[in-house]
């Protein structure tokens, strides 16, 4: 899991036994006997055991959940192999980068900096920018 999905976990977590908590302090007032608090404080373990699983299941088998998986990883482990291959609008090959990277992008521009530190800025309004990872 992310540490986004580890904190989630850890607050659904925490709620949980909070409320089992409060149901078996409630219940026992009521009812008396160490019964209620093991049977709220199972059924708690039990769901957290549940939302751990299916959070789990997630990120494991969802392509957005891979996909979180990859980019905590490129963060992580100061980007991933990649190369970069620039075109120009009649497929002819501009530039190409190959090394360890992180990449951006938003709606006209790519950026990255490179094993050696240059931040490349690629607009590709007029050409295509093909990211291949290693």
């Amino acid at each position: 899991m992310t540490i986004g999905g580890w904190f989630l976990f850890g607050i659904i977590a925490i709620c949980i036994l909070i409320i089992a908590l409060f149901i078996a302090w409630y219940w026992f007032d009521e009812k008396g006997g160490p019964v209620p608090w093991i049977v709220s404080i199972g059924i708690a373990i039990a769901l957290c055991i549940g939302v751990f699983v299916g959070m789990n299941a997630y990120y494991n088998n969802t392509e957005s959940g891979k996909r979180a998986l990859k980019s905590q990883e490129s963060n992580f482990n100061s980007g991933i192999e990649r190369t970069v291959t620039i075109y120009d609008v009649n497929g002819k090959v501009i530039k190409q980068y190959e090394g360890k990277f992180d990449v951006e992008y938003d709606d006209d521009r790519i950026l990255f900096d490179d094993e050696n530190g240059k931040r490349h800025v690629v607009y590709y309004t007029t050409g295509t920018v093909a990211i291949d990872e290693k």
